[in-house]
């Protein structure tokens, strides 16, 4: 009996052993590998690994061709420093960045070229990653994560208004910080009105804040007429009548002239603190005018660019006062030049037979400024605004202004030189 079970117990050995060298020469190496491990066969299973180590790399270096590069380094980590791996998998690394950076993933991109440190390229690609980055941060800020955008603003250094930008992010956050601050829509601001339920005032503005703040939230600004004067109240209900949907609007109480840049400044603080409340971040604003409330509006593109880093991609003048003869604050040649080049709207909301024969107007259209007049039917001088907050004009304008002008009361014409 003994020597049987000793004898089943070699042939059962002898059977394991030729199975194992059948796998093992059909190049099933984890298999094999587990039977000579049972065998407790070192040497065998040891030449087992070496072969699973080979393939693995084999695998890993086809992948990398074929740019599956999560798949190349999955198989590359395990195998420590055999051979060339740990340089593979930088190149891995390296190769999976740039096609992050392709497919839109600048932070995730940005992240690899930072963990590659003194890699061949890395440096040459973190600078091409740099307009993305900037984009990246702004997509961020919008949608409230002003840490991840001010890490990302601060890496993009000198590039474009990046400076700008982190300033004004540093500021919301201190403001988001600060726990006794009295915050816009404080219930002692409340504006009581039968239009709108978010609507609160201030010493300098009326602002109207939406009601689901959100990343797609746009934002309008509003300069009163006047000489300095307080804010004609009729204009701001007929706008609430009809507010534009997901919109933060300022409404200034007055527009400071002759000071139309400290005008601008206040404009753009009064709206970041708001944003601030909201969560939102002020990227690329509308402004608006009425009579002599047209010109600080016409100067705000230029403020706004230079000192906020914010686009302000299109300007409403609602029939300039006193029919633009007010010499001291008309664009001059080099501020019609830089509205030109930033490449700003203006929508002159204005009668008919006001155009180029009015020098400013031609100023700006020599100067290659994008002119547009809107020839008013009701041509009022009041009625222009009346007429652009309760047809919905500000809505349109804050879109792509591609689809028809709401209501059939405006004659378009594009001014040449």
């Amino acid at each position: 009996m003994f020597g049987m079970l000793l004898g089943m117990r070699l042939y059962q050995r002898h059977a394991r052993e030729t199975e194992a060298e059948r796998l093992f020469e059909s190049g099933a190496y984890a298999a094999a590998l587990t039977l000579y491990e049972e065998l407790e066969d070192e040497d065998a299973a040891a030449l087992c690994r070496q072969r699973l180590r080979e393939a693995d790399y084999a695998e890993a270096e086809r992948l990398v061709k074929a740019g599956d590069y999560q798949g190349a380094e999955a198989l590359l980590n395990p195998l420590g420093n055999y051979r060339e791996s740990a340089a593979l998998l930088r190149d891995c690394a390296f190769l999976r960045a740039g096609a992050l950076a392709a497919a839109g993933e600048a932070e995730q991109a940005r992240e690899l070229y930072l963990s590659l440190g003194d890699y061949p390229g890395c440096a040459e690609a973190l600078k091409e990653l740099v307009p993305a980055l900037y984009a990246r941060a702004m997509a961020l800020a919008k949608a409230g994560e002003l840490e991840r955008a001010t890490a990302l603003w601060t890496e993009c250094g000198d590039y474009q208004d990046s400076a700008k930008l982190l300033k004004r992010a540093g500021q919301y956050r201190t403001r988001q910080a600060d726990a006794y601050r009295m915050k816009v829509s404080d219930r002692t601001r409340r504006l009581e009105n039968p239009y709108y339920k978010r609507a609160y005032r201030t010493e300098e503005a009326y602002i109207l804040l939406p009601e689901e703040p959100n990343a797609e939230t746009r934002f309008f600004l509003y300069f009163p007429g006047g000489r300095n004067e307080e804010l004609y109240t009729e204009f701001l209900y007929y706008y609430m009548a009809n507010p534009a949907p997901n919109t933060l609007a300022v409404f200034l109480r007055r527009n400071d002239l002759p000071d139309m840049a400290g005008c601008c400044a206040k404009g753009f603080r009064i709206l970041d603190e708001a944003a601030a409340d909201c969560g939102l971040f002020v990227d690329s604003v509308l402004a608006a005018g009425s009579s002599l409330g047209a010109y600080p509006a016409l100067q705000a593109p230029l403020i706004a660019k230079r000192d906020f880093g914010i686009e302000i991609p299109c300007v409403l003048s609602l029939d300039a006062g006193n029919q633009w003869s007010e010499a001291a604050l008309v664009p001059t040649d080099a501020q019609c030049r830089e509205l030109a080049r930033l490449g700003t709207q203006l929508y002159l909301f204005q009668p008919t037979w006001v155009d180029t024969d009015y020098e400013p107007v031609a100023r700006m259209v020599n100067a290659g400024c994008w002119v547009m007049l809107a020839g008013c039917l009701h041509n009022d001088h009041e009625q222009i605004t009346y007429d652009v907050f309760e047809l919905g004009i500000v809505d349109w304008a804050l879109g792509t202004r591609e689809d028809p002008c709401p209501g059939d009361i405006y004659s378009f014409r594009r001014l040449g030189k």
